[in-house]
């Protein structure tokens, strides 16, 4: 096996480990997230009210803000929204990985769908997360200033086009595999 092989499944093992870590926690969140929503729409007044005392928020002048039950909500179901993306980025991004600590190629037409997934991920997760930090700011300090990420525009744009590379890898390894 040469060097490069067999650095790339050694770091695999490693870096599986992290996702499987990051999938593990993004899940928690969703969890928390959704058993947040459930107190929300579900418990009685005295619960719902313990529960959004929680969230005020103390401005630097001294004053409280306190956030609505139904704004809570709505952040809460972006967050949901944001935590299910990151945890299926991970998945596919896990995937990828675990094949290669297997001893597999990483040109397959599957990494090569799955890092299409990310990117498209991506994308949408700089248009919902950025929207999700402009409702916090709106709920907390009055003022709505929703832009989407560039940054992750690019990344989601730069990730596609590593996956067209897989996509060229993949038709190489291929002719490799039929000349042999």
């Amino acid at each position: 096996m040469k060097s490069s092989q067999e650095k790339i499944r050694s770091m695999s093992k490693t870096i599986s480990i992290v996702l499987k870590l990051g999938f593990i926690v993004s899940n928690v969140i969703v969890i928390l997230s959704l058993i947040a929503i459930g107190i929300l729409v579900l418990s009685g007044e005295e619960t719902k009210l313990s529960f959004l005392a929680a969230f005020n928020v103390t401005a630097n002048n001294g004053t409280t803000i306190s956030i609505e039950a139904r704004s809570l909500l709505i952040m809460f179901a972006f967050m949901l929204i944001d935590t299910i993306l990151i945890s299926l980025a991970i998945f596919f991004v896990y995937a990828i990985f675990d094949k290669i600590r297997k001893g597999f190629t990483p040109f397959t037409h599957e990494n090569t769908t799955r890092i299409k997934k990310v990117a498209i991920i991506t994308a949408i997760l700089s248009i919902v997360g950025s929207y999700s930090d402009s409702l916090v700011d709106y709920y907390t300090i009055g003022e709505l200033t929703w832009r989407v990420n560039i940054i992750g525009m690019i990344v989601a744009i730069i990730v596609y086009c590593i996956s067209l590379i897989f996509s060229y890898g993949c038709d190489l390894q291929k002719e490799s595999d039929e000349t042999l």
